[in-house]
């Protein structure tokens, strides 16, 4: 109960303020608690009645007739007329203040439910942008393991790149080699057969030699053998 006064009395007292800004160039009056007031045509009980004004109604000032007692006012819908000043009140009755919290509550209700709903679409509007975030940061993490898995392929390709001019290199000295060996080794066995051919001409040329001379030799010494 304390609190709820409490807030009506913020805000009436917000109300009364900002009341007293908006309409600083229009005076008001309002008729007094627990009354119906006559809205006559002019100031006094000989004109006759245009209205019958509830109370806490509010009513625009125009004039004042101090020496009869009556107040010159407009209504909210245009109707002008005199009112008995007495039953004239410059703020709002209870009834009316309530109605004017009570209004004014409902005003803040809807806007604090309205601040509720934005703050709900912020807070998801800063989830979606931490999930993009995440996906973002796991996207740059994958681009990162994919950058570094090219680099060592490229490493390695660096590397067999060089392993295989290497070893071109390698394989054109041995082939070479082997070319210089295989001319070595024909030479070697055109030598072979050149002294083949030395050796047999040789022995040729000994054993002609032997069938000419060894006979003679033989005969020569039968001979000598004879003349002794």
């Amino acid at each position: 109960m304390n609190k709820f006064l409490l807030t009506a009395a913020t805000l009436l007292f917000v109300l009364t303020t900002f009341s007293a800004g908006t309409y600083a160039a229009v005076e008001k009056r309002y008729v007094a608690d627990s009354l119906w007031l006559q809205l006559r045509s002019g100031p006094s009980s000989e004109f006759r009645i245009l209205k019958a004004l509830k109370s806490g109604e509010h009513l625009i000032f125009i004039e004042e007739d101090a020496a009869k007692g009556y107040t010159r006012v407009k209504t909210s819908k245009g109707l002008e007329g005199w009112v008995l000043t007495r039953f004239l009140v410059n703020e709002p009755v209870a009834k009316e203040k309530l109605i004017l919290a009570n209004r004014e509550m409902e005003k803040l209700k809807a806007e604090l439910e309205t601040t509720k709903t934005q703050k709900a679409e912020l807070e998801a509007q800063v989830e979606g942008l931490k999930g993009d975030r995440s996906g973002l940061s796991r996207s740059q993490d994958k681009l990162e393991k994919e950058l570094n898995r090219i680099k060592t392929i490229s490493s390695n390709a660096l590397a067999l790149d060089e392993k295989s001019k290497k070893l071109t290199k390698r394989n054109q000295e041995l082939e070479i080699q082997v070319e210089a060996l295989t001319a070595e080794n024909a030479q070697l066995r055109d030598d072979r057969q050149q002294t083949y051919l030395i050796y047999g001409g040789g022995l040729v040329i000994i054993g002609i030699f032997a069938g000419l001379v060894l006979p003679s030799l033989r005969g020569g010494k039968r001979n000598g053998g004879g003349w002794a």
